[in-house]
């Protein structure tokens, strides 16, 4: 009989045809029980593109689950898990948490890619990885519910996604191990690994005076993210450092909305005279802006100058190709790890704050120009 050889597509571990029901059964017993959803299956559209399975296998495999106990069938498609999440087996040092409002299916290609790697990682180092996805730590009661959580599962650090400033300054004033995924709020004395937003914008400014725009926007959400926050002073920065005269460097900010968005770009064009650079903040939100203008009978690059200050993998298929930033996703795993790590071993709440630079990908909607400057150390 052929030995089952289990392979993987990027980090994602896939069934292959070898007693295929039986394998995708396992594979969402074992991520079950890792945490990765909390009450309900995602649907069954969802799990075969996902695990790359027909649904007829998926059905099988889910059916096994059933007879075992650990889900049952809910309203839809989707299933409702039973069991709870295992206890961190004999010889396993303690947990880590990752801590997200979402699940981590809808987190950027990023957080997914160096949520894999840092479970791998730590596991092979004694320590057992949880994904929990809870939105009531991070509204209104989030330090009863972190209390309630951290009590319930003790566990040896913690690692924030997408973390307010009150849930910041609630693990920084408690001395808890913990590191953040992100930019840090003033005045949190956690260790932090982030892209370097200061420097970029900066960076991002330089390229468009570099290519005679004098006009330039940054367009930013308004939740009042750190990472945001940051992005804001590094573009003042960016516009005060250049002595060129006449140059008018604006800070729009929008809800996150498509409404909201065009909106906001919608009243930019009114401005005289009109602006002719555009720093985009969030990968997703280039898409709506680019359509917009488009829709307005704008050229890109010849009327307005885009750059995103972020990347996702979609923007490599858009045509005009996209100007952007793009960060190493094995160098931020890698950086994640050891501060984690780092905090683990010494049982020390660090200040450290690392900053990753990312690579600057030419792109059409910059338009041509003279060769750009390295991206500045942040």
């Amino acid at each position: 009989m052929r030995p089952t050889v289990v392979r993987t597509w990027g980090k994602t571990r896939l069934p292959q045809r070898s007693s295929l029901v039986t394998q995708t059964a396992t594979i969402l017993k074992e991520r079950i029980h890792a945490g990765e959803w909390h009450r309900w299956l995602p649907g069954e559209h969802e799990l075969c593109a996902e695990l790359q399975v027909a649904r007829m296998t998926l059905r099988g495999a889910l059916a096994q689950l059933e007879r075992a106990g650990l889900v049952r069938a809910g309203q839809g498609k989707r299933r409702e898990i039973l069991t709870r999440r295992r206890r961190a087996a004999p010889g396993v040092s303690g947990r880590v948490l990752l801590l997200t409002p979402v699940p981590l299916s809808v987190l950027s290609h990023l957080h997914v890619y160096c949520a894999n790697e840092l479970r791998e990682a730590l596991e092979k180092v004694g320590f057992h990885f949880e994904i929990h996805a809870e939105r009531g730590l991070y509204g209104h009661g989030s330090v009863a519910n972190l209390e309630r959580l951290l009590t319930q599962l003790r566990p040896a650090a913690c690692v924030l996604v997408s973390s307010t400033e009150k849930m910041q300054l609630w693990f920084s004033r408690r001395r808890l191990p913990c590191v953040i995924w992100g930019t840090k709020y003033p005045g949190v004395e956690l260790p932090s690994v982030d892209k370097a937003h200061r420097a970029v914008c900066r960076h991002a400014v330089g390229l468009f005076l570099a290519r005679g725009h004098r006009r330039a926007v940054l367009l930013n959400p308004g939740s009042g993210a750190a990472g945001d926050l940051e992005s804001e002073e590094g573009f003042r920065e960016g516009a005060a450092q250049h002595k060129q005269e006449n140059v008018e460097a604006t800070i729009a900010r929008h809800d996150g909305t498509v409404a909201d968005i065009c909106n906001v770009v919608a009243a930019l064009l009114r401005r005289s005279p009109l602006p002719t650079a555009l720093l985009v903040s969030r990968a997703a939100y280039v898409l709506t802006v680019m359509g917009y203008l488009m829709r307005r009978g704008l050229r890109l690059p010849e009327d307005v100058a885009l750059i995103s200050r972020d990347h996702e993998p979609f923007l490599d298929q858009m045509v005009p190709s996209v100007a952007r930033y793009v960060i190493s996703p094995h160098n931020m795993a890698h950086r994640t790890f050891t501060t984690v790590l780092e905090t683990l071993q010494t049982g020390l709440v660090s200040t450290a704050n690392y900053q990753i630079m990312p690579t600057f990908t030419e792109g059409e909607t910059l338009g041509p120009g003279p060769a750009h400057p390295p991206v500045p150390p942040g």
